[in-house]
C-alpha cells in the first residue's frame, strides 16, 4: 500500500504501509497516516481508517469516516464509507480544504504501473519570488536612503 501527499504539511512525502494492516488517518499522533496538528486542521485528529479486506466483503478494502469534523472525500466525492479496489488509485481529501493524498492498493507490479505524481505548480508570484524581494529590498534602501538624508 501507498499513500503519496499532495497537500497539506507531508506534501511531496510517500509512505508505504503494510498491506495487511488497518490504517488510520488523523492528527493523532498514534495514527498510522498522521498530519500537523496546527497546519492540517481540516483534519480531525482520528478522521479515517482503511479495513482490509475481510471474507465477507471480498477483495476490497473498505475507506470509513470514522466521525470526522469536516467529512472525507474520495475523487471529489463525500463518503461515510467506501470500497478501495487493488490497482486502483484513489485521492483522499480529509476536509473539503484539508490534507490530500493518493491512496493506492496493489501488489508492486501495479505499483510500477503507477503514473507519477505531477508536481505542483507554483503561482506566478512564487515563481517570481525573488523579482517581488528585489523590490522590497530596492523600496526599502530608498526608504532608508530618504530618511537618511531629511534628518
Amino acid at each position: 500500500m501507498v499513500i503519496d501527499h499532495l497537500s497539506g504539511s507531508r506534501r511531496g512525502q510517500r509512505q508505504e504501509l503494510s498491506p495487511d494492516a488497518r490504517v488510520r488517518f488523523g492528527r493523532h499522533p498514534e495514527c498510522e497516516v498522521s498530519f500537523d496538528a496546527v497546519r492540517d486542521i481540516d483534519a480531525s485528529s482520528r478522521h479515517a481508517e482503511l479495513r482490509p479486506p475481510s471474507p465477507a466483503q471480498g477483495e476490497h478494502w473498505i475507506l470509513v469516516d470514522v466521525g470526522s469534523s469536516n467529512g472525507t472525500f474520495v475523487d471529489g466525492h463525500r463518503i461515510t464509507e467506501t470500497p478501495i479496489h487493488p490497482g486502483n488509485a484513489v485521492v483522499v481529501a480529509l476536509g473539503p480544504d484539508g490534507p490530500r493524498l493518493r491512496l493506492f492498493v496493489g501488489d508492486e507490479l501495479q505499483l510500477a504501473q503507477l503514473p507519477p505524481i505531477e508536481p505542483p505548480q507554483r503561482s506566478i508570484l512564487a515563481r517570481r519570488g525573488w523579482i517581488v524581494a528585489a523590490v522590497v529590498a530596492v523600496l526599502a534602501a530608498v526608504v532608508a536612503a530618504a530618511l537618511f538624508f531629511a534628518l
